[in-house]
C-alpha cells in the first residue's frame, strides 16, 4: 500500500524509539499519525514535535478496554485507519530461570497479548477502510530474536515473545487474506533506542516502575549509540517494505547470520530424518 497524505496510521509505543521514528517517517510522507504510549505526556509531546497531522494518546496495550476506547477516539479524530503498527514492546536481559514470574507475565502481556489486543481493537476500522479504499494494513514489530538467537546477553523470555509474534503475523496474513487486509512483520536488529529502559513505566501489577542505576544506564546508552542502528533508518526500511508489499521485512544486515544458522539447523534435522526414514524402510523390507 502507498503511505501518503491520504494515510491514517496508528502506532502503539510511539512515544520514542522505533515507534517515534516510524511516526516521523510517516509524517514526512504526508501521513496523519495517531501515536500512543503508556506515558500519555510522552505521547503528546512526541506528537507535538511532528506538527498538526499527528496526535498523541495515552494507552496501555495490556488493557483491552483501553485499546477499544483508543480505536473509537481515533475514529472520531481521524475518521478511520489505514494502517496499524503494533509496535509497543518491552525487554529484560535475563535467562529463563533468572526471570521473575511477574516480569515474564509483563513481557508476554505487552509483547504478545498486546499485539493480539491491538489487532482485535482496530480490525473493524481496518475492515471499513479496506471496503472503502481497497487497502488496509497491519504491521507488527518483531525482532532479530524472531528469526534466530543473538549471541549477546540472554533475554530468553523476550526472545520467546518475538518468536510468538512472528507466528501471529504469519497466521494473521492467512486469516485476513480473503478480507484484503495486508500484514507485515518487520524485524530490527540492535537499534539505538531506550527499549532497555522499559521498566521505567512498568505497571504496578508487574512490579511497578524501576529505574536502572545511572552508571549501568550510561554504559548501555553508549554501547547502543556506537553499535545500534539509527531508528530513522529502521523506520525507512520498514515503510519501504510495506509499500512494496513485503510480509517479512528485515532491517539489519547482521540478521542474515542468525537466520542462516537457524536454517542450516533445520536442514540438518530434515536430512537426518530422511536417513532415519530410509533406514526404517530398509529394516521393514528385510523383515518381510
Amino acid at each position: 500500500m502507498k503511505l501518503n497524505r491520504d494515510t491514517v496510521a496508528v502506532i502503539t509505543g510511539g512515544g520514542n524509539g522505533i515507534g517515534f521514528a516510524l511516526a516521523t517517517a510517516l509524517t514526512e510522507r504526508g501521513a496523519h499519525v495517531a501515536l500512543t504510549d503508556i506515558d500519555g505526556v510522552r505521547a503528546r509531546e512526541a506528537a507535538a514535535q511532528l506538527g498538526e497531522t499527528a496526535r498523541g494518546y495515552e494507552c496501555d496495550v495490556t488493557d483491552a478496554a483501553a485499546l477499544a476506547s483508543l480505536a473509537q477516539a481515533v475514529r472520531r479524530d481521524f475518521g478511520g485507519v489505514d494502517i496499524v503498527f503494533a509496535n509497543a514492546g518491552v525487554v529484560i536481559g535475563a535467562t529463563l530461570v533468572d526471570t521473575d514470574p511477574r516480569e515474564a507475565e509483563w513481557l508476554y502481556d505487552v509483547n504478545v497479548h498486546g499485539v493480539i489486543a491491538t489487532v482485535q481493537a482496530f480490525h473493524p476500522l481496518l475492515a471499513e477502510r479496506q471496503a472503502e479504499k481497497g487497502a488496509a494494513h497491519i504491521a507488527i514489530t518483531g525482532s532479530e530474536n524472531s528469526l534466530g538467537l543473538p549471541l549477546m546477553a540472554p533475554s530468553t523470555v523476550y526472545t520467546s515473545t518475538k518468536h510468538a509474534v512472528l507466528a501471529i503475523a504469519d497466521a494473521l496474513r492467512r486469516d485476513l487474506k480473503d478480507g484484503g487486509i495486508g500484514v507485515s512483520i518487520f524485524c530490527p536488529g540492535l537499534t539505538a533506542t531506550s527499549l532497555w529502559n522499559g521498566r521505567a513505566t512498568r505497571q504496578a501489577r508487574y512490579g511497578g516502575p524501576m529505574e536502572m542505576p545511572a552508571e549501568q544506564a550510561e554504559e548501555i546508552k553508549s554501547f547502543l549509540s556506537s553499535s545500534g542502528q539509527d531508528p530513522a533508518l529502521t523506520a525507512r526500511i520498514c515503510l519501504d517494505g510495506i509499500e512494496e508489499g513485503e510480509f517479512l521485512i528485515i532491517t539489519d544486515p547482521g540478521i542474515r547470520e542468525l537466520a542462516e544458522r537457524r536454517h542450516r539447523e533445520v536442514e540438518r534435522a530434515l536430512d537426518r530424518l530422511d536417513s532415519r526414514m530410509a533406514a526404517y524402510a530398509e529394516t521393514s523390507d528385510t523383515k518381510e
